[in-house]
């Protein structure tokens, strides 16, 4: 999955050894805003590409964090309806 936003540039993919983790890949800078550079780990230097594994609670932390930063302001009629999965985010 590919996610553009204001907090940077990320593609997320599963793992194939274990499903309960995946892959974030990014600009080290869009990583290290949002997770421990400790933990980053250079993927390809020709394309300047970092990652860095999550578990799937990591990960929809990750996303919420990401919606939550969206500017709604700049929507003028949008409206979200309300659905009964609509709280359940978590993995």
């Amino acid at each position: 999955m590919k996610i553009s936003s204001q907090l940077g540039n990320f593609k997320i993919i599963q793992t194939i050894k274990d499903r309960d983790e995946l892959l974030i890949l990014g600009s080290w800078a869009d990583l290290v805003k949002l997770f421990d550079s400790k933990r980053t780990f250079r993927v390809n230097e020709n394309q300047n590409l970092f990652g860095i594994y999550v578990c799937k609670q990591e990960c929809a932390e990750f996303l919420t964090r990401i919606l939550q930063d969206i500017d709604y302001h700049e929507w003028e009629d949008f409206q979200l309806e309300k659905s009964p999965l609509s709280r359940r985010y978590l993995a």
